[in-house]
């Protein structure tokens, strides 16, 4: 079996603290970045070839940029390359968005996404926690996963667990175990969360891309009934996003022929990563960004590694890898695979990992990354 790896060379600026962004270079010219190394694990023992590692595409030299701390060159030149129709470059300037918090640029973006696609884009959620670390909390949040139906039962507990909860305390809603949503349930879900926006009420909301793309399949549907167009209407607005509502209000006008709701302004819920229960699966939980002068993760990672046969990693609170990481990262996966252990790496943003890919991580382990192709 063939492995690629990169080490870097003596005679090359530390990866960790780059001096100039990779660029395109003309043909014929060197570009110096890693060196790639294949490893041949046969019979014969390990025999290692090099060859060039540099990037191949804009997509591969941003995610690069990125990951060398360069992030302002690495969002522009995604911008350059975003007309030229490839996802990969979207996914990243979207995920962009989402670790730095550009709710507005994002949303924007989601829409010209929509046009250009047809397809519904991706959900606004933060990236690297949900940006509550260090603010004090005065009252406990109430919090409710929703059932796998929704319907006049589980929004009945949805109406009690708000009424319940401290006004001042922070409601938080998860609805990504939803598979199902009946007329009773969709109509008293809008009435709840409208009366909840109305009287102010903080909410947190999880899952809530799942119940949005349930929701445009019942609506596409020939017979499509009014009460889920409403709720759909109301999480729109409910979440803030004004230009997915008005375009969602014209349609629903012109459907069912009658005045759609208002729009109105008011506190947008915070979209928050579902609550992860401790997995079953045994996966290793890393977040933040893995720098050379940060590199407890990567600690973390070759001790858990030490310890199971099937390695799980979680990335997906992950912000971003460093450049300067990469040899590291990889030297971990490569005693992995010396011993045999299958390797996973999922949840991670698209910068990440366009950055793998590139740097042949997707070679030495399994990738599931938050944007599946």
């Amino acid at each position: 079996m063939a492995l690629p790896f990169f080490k870097k060379s003596k005679d090359k600026i530390s990866a960790s603290t780059p001096k100039r962004a990779p660029t395109s270079v003309p043909a014929g010219e060197s570009h110096a970045t890693e060196t790639l190394l294949t490893m041949d694990m046969g019979a014969s023992g390990i025999v290692v070839e090099e060859s060039s590692g540099a990037p191949q595409s804009a997509v591969d030299e941003a995610a690069i940029l990125y990951a060398s701390g360069q992030t302002d060159m690495a969002e522009r030149l995604l911008k350059d390359i975003l007309g030229g129709g490839d996802r990969r470059a979207w996914h990243m300037m979207f995920d962009l968005f989402c670790i730095q918090r550009r709710e507005k640029e994002f949303d924007q973006l989601a829409l010209d996404y929509a046009m250009r696609f047809e397809t519904s884009p991706p959900v606004w959620q933060k990236i690297g926690g949900n940006g509550s670390a260090g603010k004090p909390q005065t009252t406990e949040a109430a919090s409710l996963e929703l059932p796998g139906l929704l319907d006049k039962k589980a929004t009945a507990t949805l109406r009690e667990s708000i009424a319940d909860a401290d006004k001042k305390a922070v409601v938080r809603i998860d609805f990504s175990h939803i598979e199902m949503v009946d007329e009773a349930g969709a109509d008293e879900c809008a009435k709840i969360l409208s009366a909840a926006r109305k009287a102010k009420r903080k909410l947190q909301v999880s899952g809530v891309d799942r119940l949005i793309a349930l929701l445009q399949d019942l609506n596409r549907a020939t017979h499509s009934r009014a009460v889920h167009w409403l709720l759909l209407l109301e999480i729109y607005q409910t979440l803030g996003q004004q230009d997915r509502f008005e375009d969602l209000a014209v349609d629903y006008a012109v459907r069912f022929e009658v005045s759609p709701p208002s729009w109105s302004e008011v506190q947008a819920a915070e979209v928050i990563p579902a609550k992860v229960a401790e997995p079953e699966d045994g996966a290793l939980r890393l977040s933040g960004e893995i720098t050379p002068a940060n590199d407890s993760a990567l600690q973390q990672f070759g001790s858990h590694a030490a310890t199971h046969n099937d390695v799980l990693v979680d990335l997906s609170e992950v912000t971003r890898v460093d450049y300067g990481s990469v040899s590291q990262f990889i030297s971990v996966l490569m005693q992995c695979l010396g011993s045999g252990k299958a390797i996973t790496l999922r949840g991670h943003n698209a910068l990440i990992h366009e950055l793998f890919r590139v740097m042949g991580i997707d070679q030495l382990a399994q990738l599931i990354p938050r944007h599946p192709d």
